[in-house]
């Protein structure tokens, strides 16, 4: 009697797959990374990726809206928002990897497509819905420039320094910016 084959946990396997593929899009763009180098990083074949998402656009999509997650910072609180953004960018144990997936993909035409379209749907629109008073959208997409240029020249491109006065003052610039967006009407 041969043993049982091994069952597989789809929803571990489809979470390894997105984390391999944001990673790889993080580091080396959509252009350059292949779904064997997914798949290998995820432990995993690659038609069987393939079986989850179908292409590498639709990986790519999908890698890209699981990682903006922006419903994990709109609380229901405004007060302080623009000072929780700043501490959860400046969290090092947080991997922050949607504005540099989205600045070494866009050279694609098919990824600059989806990153567009994964921006306005999956943040611009949310945070325009959070907010109050008028000029939403434009509001929103000012917080997401912001937000997605202080991650690059904090982490990917670290020009703030190593100063912490120098660091705490970008830190509080950024807080009261988009608060100060938050708060308009």
């Amino acid at each position: 009697m041969s043993p049982e084959p091994k069952r597989r946990n789809a929803e571990k396997t489809k979470a390894s797959i997105l984390l391999a593929a944001q990673q790889l899009f993080a580091e080396q763009g959509f252009s350059q990374t292949g779904i064997r180098d997914i798949a290998a990083r995820a432990g995993i074949s690659s038609p069987l990726l393939m079986r989850y998402f179908g292409s590498k656009a639709g990986l790519f999509e999908a890698a890209l809206i699981d990682a903006v997650r922006i419903e994990t910072v709109l609380t229901p609180t405004k007060a302080g928002f623009g000072e929780r953004l700043a501490m959860l960018f400046t969290d090092s144990e947080i991997n922050i990897t949607p504005p540099a997936i989205i600045a070494l993909s866009v050279g694609h035409p098919d990824a600059q497509e989806i990153a567009t379209r994964v921006v306005s749907e999956y943040v611009i629109q949310p945070v325009a819905e959070w907010l109050d008073g008028t000029d939403k959208v434009a509001r929103a997409t000012e917080i997401f420039m912001l937000a997605t240029s202080f991650v690059m020249y904090s982490r990917q491109i670290p020009v703030i320094g190593k100063s912490e006065h120098k660091g705490r003052s970008v830190n509080e610039w950024l807080a009261g910016t988009v608060q100060a967006i938050v708060d308009a009407n």
